[in-house]
């Protein structure tokens, strides 16, 4: 799939991006980070029991806070404000997803973001959180994140999730 392409977002990637934002703010990050996102996937009705057998949630819920979570991310200037107007809302150079109560936008990291677009790359028909998972995986052969924190091959995720 090419970036111009659109791929629609099913029903449970839509929820469990948005589980991941709570999550998020639940950890006190400041963005989306992989960390929350693989919480989110551990929280899947599908990909949850496959990923479970290989990362454990207690050992991931203990990682600190990633400190580049901010780094590469750009803050998008408004335009047309009158002279002291504030925007609507803030906006940065990724992707934002709500909170399940609506409330908070969350917008995910450059990490984050690089695995989510990583999963839409192997999506087909409908963006699932299967493709999001080989998207962290792939995305982990690449450069060090939360897997290589958790002593977990990106191989052992990929093959968990062609087990679904």
């Amino acid at each position: 799939m090419s970036e111009a392409e659109h791929v629609p977002l099913s029903a449970d990637l839509l929820a469990l991006m948005r589980r991941a934002a709570a999550i998020a703010l639940r950890l006190r990050e400041p963005f989306v980070s992989a960390r929350s996102l693989l919480l989110s996937l551990l929280e899947d009705r599908h990909a949850g029991p496959a990923l479970g057998a290989v990362v454990r949630r207690d050992k991931l819920e203990a990682l600190p806070v990633p400190e580049d979570n901010r780094k590469g991310i750009a803050r998008l200037q408004e335009r047309g404000l009158s002279n002291g107007e504030l925007p609507a809302i803030v906006r940065y150079d990724t992707l934002g997803f709500k909170t399940p109560d609506g409330k908070t936008t969350v917008w995910l990291s450059r990490e984050a973001y690089a695995i989510f677009a990583e999963g839409a790359r192997r999506a087909e028909d409908t963006y699932e959180p299967k493709h999001l998972a080989f998207g962290l995986a792939a995305e982990a052969v690449k450069s060090t994140g939360v897997l290589s924190a958790l002593n977990v091959e990106p191989g052992s995720v990929t093959e968990a999730i062609y087990t679904l």
